[in-house]
């Protein structure tokens, strides 16, 4: 596999990002990795990453920045590193992009570049959520596009349970529409229409709720782009709470320098909360973190967070790597063709 990584892109230090790919490069000795960006500033950081077997440098003149409109953006700046991912996925240089830039730009780039797959007219982005008693939930959009109309909403479920089965190896998943309630009939007029459109669909269970999503109870949930985004980041912030709070409860607050009290010294002298932690955020992190996939393009891209690390990138080969075994593409194509006819 041949995996072009954006390394100029995005809100972390561009070291964070090469250094996770350095550390994929062993890992999977047999995956060639393309760094995409500065390629002097990086020669000069680490002075010895052109001696990698697998590890090669493309240079990269310009980046579109987080806060730049993405069409003006990709309009002046051709050189952009997404611009020369995708063209790379094109040319069939590379098998798989991942960028953790601009999501607009990228998503932007990816179909003026790719184009979409046969029947699907906007691409949308898939990620998991942890649920309740094992196992994971598919939910999309979650930031491709903010505005969604009753087909592509209808898009997006068979693209998401496309991209289920082949991911999770089930046959048949559930599907569900994100409501402000269960009962048939709720929701705005586009909602109401996009049910009529997934009835056809003989795996949907109807209306589902924020809750669905964590409760075991569906395997793909769909919804707009907007509303995707949010739970997204959302999700995000209550795992910094969560983890904050843990902390306080396990280790106590130390203020004016007051000493802990003895129980907090003895967990934290055990390792106790160490341990528990480790062991809460291996149960509520979804096994593909780190990118989403961008769903719809003819080209397997990865989207990656703003703050995307060290460990996000590792983990983004890791998906990428699994996609390119299992002929992600190809059987993406199929399943879809296969869902749109019935």
């Amino acid at each position: 596999m041949r995996i072009g990584i954006d390394v100029d892109s995005g809100e972390r230090p561009f070291e964070e990002l090469v250094q996770g790919a350095i550390k994929s490069s062993k890992l999977y000795p047999s995956v060639t990795i393309f760094l995409i960006g500065k390629s002097d500033r990086i020669r000069n950081t680490f002075a010895n990453i052109e001696s990698l077997n697998n590890i090669f440098l493309v240079d990269a003149k310009e980046t579109i920045l987080m806060d730049e409109s993405p069409i003006l953006a990709l309009k002046k700046k051709r050189e952009a590193t997404v611009f020369i991912g995708t063209r790379m996925l094109k040319n069939n240089s590379i098998d798989v992009f991942f960028s953790p830039g601009n999501t607009g730009a990228t998503v932007a780039a990816s179909v003026l570049t790719l184009g979409t797959i046969h029947g699907i007219k906007k691409p949308s982005l898939a990620t998991f959520f942890p649920r309740i008693g094992g196992g994971e939930t598919l939910i999309l959009d979650v930031g491709a596009n903010p505005e969604s109309n009753a087909e592509t909403l209808f898009h997006n479920a068979i693209m998401g349970l496309s991209y289920y089965k082949i991911l999770c190896e089930k046959e048949e998943p559930t599907l569900g529409l994100l409501n402000m309630g269960a009962e048939f009939g709720k929701g705005n007029t586009n909602i109401k229409k996009a049910f009529y459109y997934l009835s056809s669909i003989p795996s949907f269970i109807g209306n589902v709720e924020g809750y669905n999503i964590l409760n075991g109870s569906v395997d793909v949930v769909v919804c707009d782009g907007f509303t995707g985004n949010s739970i997204l980041k959302f999700a995000e912030a209550f795992k910094d709470l969560f983890s904050s709070t843990l902390k306080e409860v396990f280790l106590g607050k130390q203020k004016n320098n007051e000493s802990k009290s003895f129980l907090s010294y003895t967990l934290n002298l055990f390792g106790f909360y160490k341990e528990k932690k480790k062991l809460i955020y291996e149960k509520i992190t979804p096994k593909f973190f780190g990118s989403a996939p961008l769903l719809g393009v003819n080209g397997t891209v990865l989207v990656g967070h703003g703050m995307c690390t060290e460990r996000d990138v590792m983990n983004s080969v890791d998906l990428a790597y699994k996609l390119y075994q299992d002929k992600f593409l190809r059987r993406l194509m199929v399943s879809v063709k296969k869902l749109q006819k019935k």
